[in-house]
C-alpha cells in the first residue's frame, strides 16, 4: 500500500541493526539502531490507540530529537494525523495554529515546557500533552502531562494499530506565514510516499547525512528523514546553525540538504581562509567526506556550485514547495545543469502559463486545511499555481527567475524581476544581505553590508557607502535604464527572516527607510 507504514516498514525490516539516527549528548556521539527506532515508534504509536487517539490531529513542536522523530512517524504510520509546528513561534502563534488545527494531543520539547499550561488552559480541543522526554526526570503535577516514557508504557502491548489509507491525510504542515495568515498545507499519504519514491537518487545503506534545517519544514522532513531512512541511511544531527561547521567535522557527512544562505556562509568561511590547501579545506570546513549538497527553497548563482566543486562538493539545485510534499524538479548526481532547479520528478507535470510555473501530480496537496477560498484561488482545472516565474531550456530543465508577486512594474511598462538584480548584487563580497524594491520611476537598493569583510579590508563605516555606490554606478552601467538602481540605503542590521533564511521581503521593516538606515 502506498502510504507511510509501509515505507517505513520496509525500511525498519531492511536494516534493523544499522545505525538509523546520530546525535551529540553533550560532546558524546550517541546512536540509535534502526530496529531500536521501530520499537520506539511501535510504543508510541500504540500509547496512542491505548488512551483512546484515534483519526485524531496530534501536534508536535521541538527541536530536532530521536524523540521528535519517533513521535513524527508514530503518528503518520498509524491512523492520526500529524501537524509539526515551529518551535521558535511566540507562544500565541503556537496556540493560535494549535487551536486552528483542532490538535487533540501535543508532544513538546521539554524546553518548551512554559507553553504546556497556557495551552491547556486556550486550546479547549487539546486533551493531552506528552513532553519528548528520553526519562521520568521531568514530574509535572498535572495528569494531563506526561513524559514520553508513560506513553511508551501503556503501548507496551500485543495491540497494533490500522494503518491509513492512501488517499488519508497524513499531516498538516503550516505555512511561514510571510504574507498573511499562515495556511495549513495538507498531505495525504499518498502524497509523501510518492515524493520520496520519485526523488531519484540511490546511496549505500549506512551513508552519513546530516540534518541541518529546521524540522518542522517539509524539505527537511521528508528528504532528510522519510527519504534519508528509505535509503538506510545515518541522518546526524546538527543541534545549532551556528555549530555546522564544527558538526561537519564530528559527523563527517557525505550528503547534506542546505538552503542557500547556509552556502553562502559556508563560502564565507573559505574565502576568509582561501590560502589554506584545498585537502585542508576539505577536512576543516567540510568534514573530509562531503561529496553532495542538495539545496533549494530559494535561488542559489551558479558562482557558488563552482566554487564549490572545487573542494569535490557537488551542490544539487532543486525545487519544491510544501504544497508539492516538496520537491517538484532536482537535479541529481546523473542529471544535472548548473544554473537550473533541475527536471520534474516523473510523478509531476509542469506547465508554463504567462511564464508562471504551474504543477499537477500525485505530490500536490489536498488543499488548505479549513481554507476553501485559498484552495479554490491556489488551483486551475487541477493545475497548482507556484507563484513562481520560470522558463523550460531545450533539455527539459526548469529554470526559475522571480515571484509573480514581486515583480516591479515600471512607467515604461518594463517588468522587473526584483531577484535576478539581488543574485547579481549579492555577489559583491562587501553585501550580506540586499532587496530591491522600486515603483514606477526607479529601483532602490536595500544592502545590509558585511562587516567582516569591511573590517578585514579596513573599509570604515564611513567609506562603506562610497563603496557600494561605486559597485552600483559600475553595475548600472552594463544595464538598460529602466533596470538602473536609482537609490541605495545601506541598513546597520540584517533583514528580518524566516526560520529557513528567506528574507521577509515584505516585512514593512525591511522596506522602512527610516529603520535601521545610514
Amino acid at each position: 500500500m502506498e502510504n507511510l507504514r509501509t515505507l517505513w516498514e520496509k525500511t525498519a525490516g531492511s536494516y534493523k541493526q544499522l545505525t538509523a539516527i546520530r546525535y551529540l549528548d553533550k560532546k558524546e556521539i550517541k546512536e540509535v539502531t534502526y530496529d531500536s527506532l521501530d520499537k520506539m515508534i511501535r510504543l508510541i504509536r500504540g500509547g496512542l490507540y491505548s488512551t483512546g487517539i484515534s483519526a485524531s490531529h496530534v501536534a508536535i513542536i521541538g527541536e530536532t530529537s530521536v524523540q521528535w522523530i519517533a513521535s513524527y512517524l508514530a503518528i503518520v504510520t498509524g491512523d492520526n494525523v500529524a501537524v509539526p509546528l515551529d518551535a521558535l513561534l511566540p507562544a500565541e502563534g503556537l496556540i493560535d495554529l494549535l487551536n486552528r488545527s483542532h490538535a487533540k494531543v501535543l508532544f513538546l520539547s521539554p524546553k518548551l515546557i512554559s507553553l504546556a499550561d497556557q495551552a491547556l488552559k486556550l486550546c479547549p480541543n487539546l486533551k493531552q500533552i506528552w513532553l519528548l522526554n528520553d526519562s521520568y526526570e521531568q514530574f509535572i503535577q498535572n495528569a494531563r502531562i506526561g513524559t514520553l516514557p508513560e506513553l511508551m508504557n501503556l503501548g507496551n502491548n500485543k495491540i497494533d494499530v490500522i494503518a491509513s489509507s492512501p488517499s488519508s491525510l497524513a499531516t498538516i504542515i503550516f505555512t511561514s506565514g510571510t504574507t498573511g495568515k499562515s495556511k495549513g498545507v495538507m498531505l495525504t499519504q499518498k502524497n509523501l510516499y510518492d515524493n520520496v519514491a520519485n526523488v531519484q537518487y540511490e546511496v549505500e545503506p549506512g551513508c552519513v547525512m546530516m540534518s541541518v534545517l529546521p524540522i518542522h519544514h517539509a524539505y527537511c522532513l521528508v528528504m532528510d528523514w522519510l527519504k534519508g531512512f528509505s535509503l538506510g541511511s545515518i541522518v546526524c544531527i546538527n543541534d545549532s546553525f551556528m555549530h555546522m561547521v564544527k558538526n561537519m567535522s564530528i559527523f563527517k557527512p557525505e550528503v547534506i540538504l542546505m538552503v542557500p544562505l547556509m552556502i553562502e556562509s559556508i563560502y564565507k568561511r573559505l574565502s576568509a581562509n582561501a590560502d589554506w590547501p584545498v585537502d585542508v579545506i576539505k577536512e576543516k570546513i567540510f568534514g573530509g567526506n562531503l561529496r553532495i549538497i542538495f539545496t533549494g527553497g530559494a535561488h542559489l548563482d551558479p558562482f557558488y556550485i563552482e566554487e564549490f566543486a572545487k573542494y569535490g562538493v557537488y551542490i544539487l539545485e532543486g525545487y519544491g514547495m510544501s504544497e508539492c510534499s516538496p520537491v517538484i524538479t532536482t537535479n541529481t548526481p546523473d542529471n544535472h545543469k548548473p544554473g537550473s532547479i533541475g527536471k520534474p520528478l516523473d510523478n509531476v507535470e509542469i506547465k508554463l502559463e504567462n511564464d508562471e510555473i504551474l504543477v499537477r501530480g500525485t505530490s500536490v496537496m489536498k488543499g488548505y486545511f479549513e481554507m476553501p477560498a485559498e484552495t479554490e484561488a491556489a488551483f486551475t482545472d487541477g493545475w497548482l499555481h507556484t507563484g513562481d516565474k520560470g522558463y523550460i531550456d531545450e533539455d527539459g530543465y526548469l529554470f526559475i527567475n522571480g515571484r509573480v508577486k514581486n515583480l516591479i512594474i515600471m512607467s515604461n511598462g518594463e517588468n522587473i524581476s526584483p531577484e535576478e538584480i539581488e543574485n547579481k548584487i549579492a555577489l559583491n563580497p562587501l553585501v550580506s544581505e540586499v532587496i530591491i524594491s522600486g515603483n514606477n520611476t526607479g529601483l532602490t537598493a536595500h544592502i545590509y553590508p558585511d562587516m567582516d569583510y569591511a573590517k578585514a579590508h579596513n573599509i570604515s563605516p564611513f567609506d562603506i557607502n562610497n563603496v557600494l555606490q561605486d559597485f552600483i554606478d559600475e553595475y548600472n552601467k552594463a544595464q538598460p535604464s529602466y533596470r538602473h538602481i536609482t537609490s541605495l540605503i545601506v541598513r546597520t542590521e540584517p533583514f528580518i527572516r524566516s526560520t529557513t533564511g528567506k528574507i521577509k521581503r515584505n516585512d514593512p521593516l525591511n522596506l522602512n527607510k527610516g529603520q535601521d538606515a545610514v
